[in-house]
């Protein structure tokens, strides 16, 4: 073939992409883009019955404002005024051991969805930091210093409540003086009088001389600063400079606004606690907290920054006076240049109860046209803009008292500051109304919250109560705040009739219960002790586990017998063998001192200390008790526990003798499981009626019989099923007869459930569905999430934030090479269609920036939530009013369509994860067939067989934190480390090897080489390169996120997954999955072993050679045959396959006997040969040819006169660089170049040119020319 038809040739040779096979990949990037979100969404995201995670769970910076209940009013109009200047930070709102009330909270809780509630002196006393009585020290101004140290934001502003604002103070968080030291504090009004900081004391100094000084001067004198790590130091500047210390002002800081940044100078907040906690005790410094902060920060000598502006006020003009305003506290924008007023302090302007004392005492009376009065009276001048300056006014004095600002100028309010008042007058009055409306709960359901789990079965009941009609009030009751604030926060969000109580913590602080009591009453026993707490008189207390078929107020409160004895209790499960509880054997001593041999439930009744209540003792037992089983030693229990009614108002003496029962006699005598028999016991042993229905508990059928309870009346239907929906397999399992109604007293067992048993009927179609309805609510349900800010999460963000990092700058790193690379290193390379590679990195990459950067932005609520409708009185009970068959029929598609598609998307998951562990074989295999390493070959390989074998067993666990966290950090790292972080980290051994070890390397043939296969391993070098490479990155992507979602997910033990699990189709799936991936790696780990152990070794020449998985011969991947070393002068039998094989990348001769150039027939076999060098010989003709895939040929130190043969006829399809170095060619003739048109590396050097060729001209892609050594001289 001749030159004029090598370009049709070439043309014809060029790699051409696949387009089907790349618009499949591009398809599968976008899918997954949307598909990961629904994917983990679903399976990761908990789904109903919702507890909603908290939407500031990760929010670093916000507002700390210390409330009670008198403060709500205008504390929530607080609130609504900074979401009206637009500000969406979360704000976090203190108060001390329970002084917010149930109605406070809902208040909070419904007025804006950024809200966190914390008690912070219940938590400090939890974790021992304060002790009971310590803690009562803080309710009161001491609260705010308290809530900084506790608040786990970073970027605090502090505000008072009462502060009336006129703009979003998060600016301040922009104001230089911040940014420089952490802090702005305002100053407060220059009052100047013997007292607080200028309090005068005398002491003798170390010269004996007595000397006077005021607080700030002593405490400055007498702080322990080796106590913090501190030498003693001066004080500062501003300090030397303030009024107090210069005996000019009692007072120097106000903290109705205090902005701190808390990353810095920890050891003021060590300082702070220490000044509050033992401090304030010793000196007397500061009229509440303010002096705290500032105090702090000079004592731990930490920088901080005070407004540049004096104190103003709002108020009113002297008569005799126009120049002096009088007023509340107000302060200008802490920024020189600016004359904004940013809010004013003011109590009494917007308050609608009367303020009876300094600290906390309010008169809580509400009278509406007080609002008018607020709003006449509203204050019409600002103090004047001024620097902070000493006061010529001595205080007290009565014409001139501290709250006026002394001849400091006026400034009139504009109609702006005036609007803004009366709309926050406005609002604080609509929430007084709204508090004044409220009326106390008479009535209603009470339902204890233990565990996380069951947080989330209290959504579900009270969910379940509303179905079946009822329409009163819940209070879920819980002990000392053993939930997080957004947990208790989601039940006032999703009901308006719902109050969330501590039952414990009104006890503790009254001294009826200590905090090493808490664990006790943090289980069923929480049932009885928020039946004594609540303030409600008709009460139905019910276990989150029980199912309601019916509106339980309306059959119980309606029943003869809660008409008669204000009880409605129901009977357990007997069983006449059992020794246990009410039938466990005791002896005991009776009224009249004697031994006696009984039963626990005797020795109850026999030993209590009646006389403790007035009682005349165990003479007169009911007709009741002396008719039960248990009294018959018939029975080990007598009360199911899951549901019963109480009136309250009929019981005052059964309630201290409950009391009684669950604090010091329930530890005396085992009769109970758990806490269900102590309410039916307290009526009896306070000689008070009680009444059990008539009707034995019934059966519901199941793996294991169910609790099954009809109502009292002989007409009742099925009334409550008390469940364990957990141990549900599937929606199909659930129980579908019940027990016919029986008489208590007839044979209890469930027999009547089987088959040839007449006892047992279908339940209706309206009771499935709404245990259908419950039972896909709780197999899906919300694992409450803890709100944790722990080391472990941080871990997580980081470990997250980590790979997401890593591997965009992998990704961006290839794309840069694809992009930039020279035409010559991407032939060589063999880079497969580099821009579209290119592409479909950078859409990946592009998905973990966003991964990185969306969970940073929040769509928050601008709204205010209107407070009047969730306040309105509650309806009385209602009869019982069912749901329409097609209306729970949609219900239960809805739900079922939500498992459904979970279903569908585990097996999606299955699918893509087979392909995954397809790809990282398949790409273990390419490393072991090019790799030259051995350590980078067997760490990778080893690698890829551990994911094969972990990696499905990812569908196996039922566990939520499990398989959320544990199997999600090793998919995660296994991910990465295949795709990104192993190539990464070969390539860094290189570049370290190249840049610190020796830079002289990149001369050196055999690192090249390695290099060169290198960028051909973790490069993408054809179609199925590009498909297997993209879906590696794209699983990792997913894994990454997954990870991330683990930090949404609760601690739990609940099975969480899905029909996966139970169907044997699925489970056979699941098994195939793990068979086939398990088995695909015990073969590559046989594989990997025989061809380490068994291999073939190399002859001397061989530089470096390949490890195939397979093939346990010698594969070079250089040979450096040096001819006057080995003492040859043919090097063509040394190229024999059998001996190197056939996977030869670079080939080397040097000082050998190639007078007509290599041997083209021993050079056939090598179909991947890229780079041929030949140095030192005594070449004067090469006939050719070159094998095709060579795109380097290097000849140096030969004989040639003329471009040989080779170089013209039959020359490789992809030949880039040809050098030609030291032979005496002279001239090259012009056509010759046409032979090398695709060539863009052309370096001719040391070869006796005379003339430029002008030939070189006509080579289109030339993009390197390098004639070094020539005598050219036209």
């Amino acid at each position: 073939m001749g030159l004029d038809s090598e370009p049709g040739r070439r043309k014809a040779s060029v790699r051409r992409p696949l387009p089907l096979l790349q618009a499949i990949v591009f398809v599968l990037v976008i899918t997954c883009v949307v598909v990961n979100f629904s994917y983990f969404s679903t399976r990761v995201e908990p789904l109903g019955p919702r507890i909603a995670l908290s939407k500031t769970q990760h929010a670093m910076r916000g507002f700390v404002v210390p409330m009670f209940d008198a403060m709500i009013p205008i504390g929530v109009s607080l609130i609504q005024e900074l979401r009206r200047y637009g500000n969406n930070d979360v704000i976090q709102v203190y108060h001390c051991l329970g002084e917010l009330s149930p109605l406070s909270m809902q208040l909070l809780h419904r007025a804006d969805d950024f809200i966190e509630v914390i008690d912070v002196c219940h938590e400090y006393v939890t974790q021992g930091n304060l002790t009971l009585e310590q803690a009562k020290d803080f309710r009161n101004f001491y609260i705010k210093p308290l809530a900084l140290i506790h608040t786990r934001l970073e970027d605090v502003i502090l505000l008072d409540a009462d502060d009336i604002l006129f703009s979003d103070p998060a600016a301040l968080w922009d104001v230089p003086a911040y940014k420089a030291t952490g802090t702005i504090f305002f100053y407060d009004r220059e009052i100047n009088e013997n007292s607080y900081l200028n309090g005068k004391h005398r002491w003798t100094n170390d010269a004996g001389v007595d000397v006077e000084e005021n607080t700030l001067q002593e405490m400055v004198r007498m702080f322990e600063s080796e106590r913090f790590g501190l030498r003693r130091n001066q004080p500062s500047d501003h300090v030397r400079n303030s009024l107090p210390f210069n005996s000019q002002g009692a007072h120097e800081q106000d903290s109705s606004v205090v902005v701190v940044d808390k990353r810095r100078h920890h050891i003021a907040m060590d300082v702070l606690w220490f000044l509050i906690t033992a401090w304030r005790y010793r000196f007397t410094y500061s009229w509440g907290d303010k002096e705290n902060f500032w105090l702090a920060y000079e004592l731990s000598q930490s920088p901080y920054s005070f407004s540049p502006h004096g104190t103003s006020a709002a108020g009113g003009r002297q008569g005799h006076d126009v120049q002096t305003v009088c007023g509340d506290i107000a302060h200008f924008f802490p920024l020189d240049g600016r004359d904004d007023i940013l809010h004013i302090n003011g109590n009494k302007l917007i308050n609608p109860y009367t303020k009876i004392d300094a600290v906390n005492g309010y008169d809580h009376s509400f009278q509406a046209s007080k609002l008018t009065d607020l709003v006449a009276n509203l204050p019409g001048y600002f103090a004047g803009l001024r620097r902070r300056g000493p006061t010529p006014i001595m205080q007290p004095n009565s014409s001139c008292p501290q709250e006026c600002m002394y001849q400091r100028g006026a400034i009139a309010v504009t109609n702006a500051q005036r609007q803004s008042m009366v709309q926050r007058i406005s609002d604080t009055f609509e929430v007084a109304a709204a508090v004044d409306r409220h009326v106390v709960v008479q009535q209603g359901v009470v339902l204890p919250i233990v565990t996380d789990a069951d947080a989330a079965r209290a959504v579900s009941s009270i969910n379940q109560l509303r179905r079946v009609g009822y329409q009163g009030w819940v209070q879920v009751y819980h002990c000392a705040g053993n939930f997080p604030s957004h947990v208790l926060q989601t039940f006032v969000r999703i009901d308006a009739y719902v109050q969330v109580v501590d039952a414990c913590q009104g006890f503790i602080l009254n001294g009826n219960l200590t905090m090493d009591q808490i664990p006790d009453f943090q289980n069923s026993y929480l049932a009885p002790l928020a039946l004594i707490h609540t303030s409600m008189s008709h009460v139905v207390v019910l276990n989150v586990h029980a199912v309601v078929l019916q509106d339980p107020t309306a059959v119980l409160w309606s029943d003869v017998l809660y008409s008669e004895t204000g009880t409605v209790f129901f009977h357990d499960h007997h069983d006449a063998t059992s020794k246990s509880f009410l039938n466990h054997p005791a002896t005991y001593i009776d009224e009249r001192g004697r031994s006696v041999a009984g039963t626990a439930l005797e020795a109850v009744v026999h030993t209590f200390n009646y006389s403790k209540f007035n009682l005349d003792g165990p003479r007169t037992l009911s007709p009741s008790l002396k008719a039960s089983r248990a009294w018959n030693h018939q029975s080990a229990s007598r009360q199911d526990g899951s549901l019963f009614a109480v009136d309250k108002s009929r019981a005052d003496k059964a309630m201290q003798v409950l009391w009684e029962l669950i604090t010091t006699t329930r530890f005396q005598h085992g009769y109970s499981k758990g806490a269900k028999e102590n309410v039916w016991l307290a009526y009896e042993l306070s000689q008070l009626p009680y009444a059990f229905s008539k009707f034995g508990a019934s059966y519901v059928d199941g793996a294991s019989p169910w609790t099954a309870q009809y109502g009292p009346a002989k007409d009742d239907e099925l009334l409550v099923v008390m469940t364990t929906l957990s141990d549900v397999a599937s929606i199909d399992d659930l129980p579908a007869n019940v027990c016919r109604r029986r008489l208590e007293g007839t044979t209890d067992d469930a027999t009547c459930l089987d088959q040839h048993n007449e006892g047992a009927q279908r339940l209706t179609s309206s009771q499935v569905q709404a245990l259908k309805v419950r039972a896909v609510s709780e197999a899906v349900a919300a694992v409450v999430p803890k709100v944790t800010h722990d080391k472990r999460n941080l871990a997580l963000r980081v470990v997250v934030g980590t790979l997401h990092v890593a591997t965009t700058v992998y990704l961006v790193v290839w794309v840069l090479i694809m992009l930039f690379s020279s035409g010559p290193n991407v032939v060589t390379a063999k880079f497969y269609q580099p821009k579209v590679t290119a592409a479909g990195y950078t859409m990946i990459s592009l998905m973990h920036v966003g991964a990185l950067m969306v969970p940073n932005l929040c769509h928050r609520k601008p709204a205010v939530t209107s407070l009047w409708k969730p306040l309105q009185p509650p309806p009385p009970p209602v009869t019982v009013r069912r749901l329409s068959s097609k209306t729970q029929s949609r219900i239960i598609v809805r739900q079922l369509s939500k498992r459904a598609a979970t279903d569908w998307f585990d097996h999606v998951f299955i699918v893509f994860n087979f392909i995954v562990i397809l790809c990282q074989g398949r790409q273990a295999y390419e490393m072991l067939s090019t790799m030259v390493d051995p350590t980078k070959v067997v760490s990778y390989a080893a690698i890829v067989l551990l994911y094969s074998v972990l990696s499905p067993c990812l569908v196996f666990i039922n566990n939520i934190q499990t398989k959320y966290t544990l199997v999600c950090y090793a998919d995660a790292l296994f991910s990465f480390t295949l795709s990104c972080g192993h190539p990464m980290f070969s390539v860094a051994i290189q570049a370290l090897e190249l840049i610190v070890v020796n830079p002289n390397l990149v001369r050196n043939n055999r690192w090249s080489a390695e290099t060169l296969l290198f960028a051909r391993l973790f490069g993408v070098t054809g179609p199925v390169d590009f498909f297997v490479k993209h879906v590696m990155h794209l699983s990792t992507y997913f894994t990454i996120c997954r990870l991330a979602n683990t930090a949404h997910l609760a601690d739990s033990n609940k099975d969480q997954s899905s029909d996966l699990q139970r169907n044997h189709q699925n489970r056979v799936m699941r098994r195939l999955n793990l068979g086939v991936s398990s088995g695909l790696g015990v073969v590559c780990a046989i594989l990997l072993g025989r061809c380490i152990l068994y291999r073939e070794p190399c002859p001397s020449y061989c530089v470096s050679n390949m490890q195939p998985l397979v093939d346990l011969g010698c594969h070079c991947a250089y040979v450096n045959i040096n001819c006057h070393t080995l003492g040859i002068d043919d090097p063509t039998p040394l190229l024999d396959p059998t001996i190197i094989g056939t996977r030869l990348v670079y080939m080397q001769f040097s000082r050998c006997d190639l007078e007509n150039g290599p041997n083209a027939t021993s050079m056939v076999p090598f179909q991947q040969l890229t780079k041929l060098m030949v140095t030192f010989s005594n070449m004067s003709s090469w006939t050719g040819p070159v094998p095709a895939s060579v795109n380097n040929i290097l000849v140096q130190y030969s004989r040639l006169e003329t471009i040989p043969h080779a170089l013209l006829y039959n020359i490789p399809p992809e030949l880039v660089t040809i050098l030609i170095d030291a032979a005496p060619l002279k001239t090259i003739p012009d056509n010759f170049f046409n032979a090398w048109s695709f060539v863009q590396r052309l370096q001719m050097l040391n070869v006796s040119l005379t003339t430029f060729p002008n030939g070189i001209l006509s080579m289109p892609h030339l993009t390197e020319l390098n004639l070094r050594g020539n005598n050219i001289t036209s």
